[in-house]
């Protein structure tokens, strides 16, 4: 290791000390629909294919937009829309159009299923800034993963339709690694570096929601180091952006496949407003860490003066993490892996992978 990066280690328990103290929104999440064209068994929200659960009021997402921008500029706080699949909202398109009113950058996340080339013309129309596809696997795994036989080719078809028409600034498409797709990397690779896809991100199986009811979805330990193996790989090659999601603290392969170090920005720049109009940092947290209501407050008072859980995490170490010498720089990894009722993380990546170290390939250094 470098005397740079042995430095920049070092410092970085205090930048992100600052982060936390200054808590500069910059992305929100709007969880506009439990609603969804699919059923996916990996799914870490509350989604269904029924519509028994209220959408969230375009109104009231646009209320929330106002009142952050008396406190930020717009041009720098990224605003994406989730459910559930977002483009079933209904009037959504006209939603990314009062988006960029207030001077917002909008994107979405996407299971690609609905998109045609109609669709291509109002995301267009209402200048989409992002878009992310998810495409988890060649066509059998994706749709066992899905629980649609059409999903796979249904995603592959939006991601040409993006890839042929980039009005967007930032496009990447998101695979969910697992037991049934690991062994189809290189594979996938080629398939989307065909297409022209210039970015793909990917991230491994959190154990909440529905997954946790699925074994094939959780990678082994030798799994998940073969799985850094080739992401680092991946990144020495030219024309695709290949990176790992902020699933955790990665131990030994920390900055080199993301390109930067880890750190849990939920509730330090990140929030969340849910169907419901909860307050939380991100859709697949525990709903108990949530910090108000925008039916009840605004949500820049709570953003202000609320999230002391997510922005000082002494009450986090506990348990292993006590002794842990990786603590300053992991804090009880991601919020969305904290269990309240065991009051430790459902996953430590660092100790169950053993992360101390690469099992195999070369030196990372």
């Amino acid at each position: 290791m470098s005397i740079k990066r042995v430095a920049k280690r070092a410092l970085l328990p205090l930048k992100q000390h600052y982060e936390r103290r200054l808590h500069e929104l910059r992305y929100i999440f709007f969880e506009l629909t439990h609603r969804c064209n699919l059923a996916c068994i990996h799914c870490g929200s509350d989604c269904q294919k029924n519509d028994t659960i209220p959408d969230l009021p375009t109104e009231k997402i646009l209320e929330t937009l106002d009142g952050i921008k008396t406190k930020y500029d717009s041009h720098k706080v990224m605003i994406v829309l989730s459910g559930g699949e977002p483009t079933i909202y209904p009037g959504v398109w006209d939603l990314g159009k009062e988006i960029i009113k207030r001077e917002f950058p909008w994107g979405m996340v996407t299971n690609g299923f609905a998109w045609d080339a109609d669709m291509i013309k109002k995301a267009k129309e209402a200048r989409m800034h992002s878009v992310t596809v998810s495409l988890d696997g060649l066509e059998e795994t994706h749709n066992w993963l899905r629980g649609d036989k059409k999903s796979f080719r249904k995603a592959l078809h939006a991601i040409e339709l993006l890839l042929n028409d980039p009005f967007y600034r930032v496009m990447d498409v998101i695979t969910c690694v697992n037991k049934r797709n690991i062994g189809e990397l290189d594979k996938i690779y080629d398939l989307v570096k065909s297409m022209g896809l210039k970015r793909w991100r990917f991230f491994t199986i959190s154990p909440i929601g529905r997954a946790v009811q699925t074994p094939d979805l959780f990678l082994d330990k030798e799994q998940f180091h073969y799985l850094m193996q080739k992401i680092l790989a991946y990144r020495r090659r030219p024309g695709m952006k290949v990176t790992y999601s902020e699933s955790g603290y990665l131990g030994c392969y920390e900055h080199r496949v993301r390109g930067h170090d880890w750190f849990c920005r939920a509730g330090v720049n990140v929030a969340g407003i849910m169907v419901n109009g909860d307050i939380l940092a991100c859709p697949n947290i525990d709903r108990r860490f949530k910090q108000g209501n925008v039916f009840e407050q605004p949500f820049i008072d709570v953003w202000e003066h609320g999230y002391k859980e997510f922005r000082d995490r002494k009450w986090m170490r506990t348990g292993d993490c006590v002794k842990c010498s990786e603590w300053r720089l992991c804090q009880g990894n991601p919020m969305h892996l904290w269990d309240l009722d065991a009051n430790q993380t459902k996953l430590c990546h660092l100790k169950q992978f053993e992360l101390d170290k690469p099992l195999r390939g070369p030196d990372l250094d």
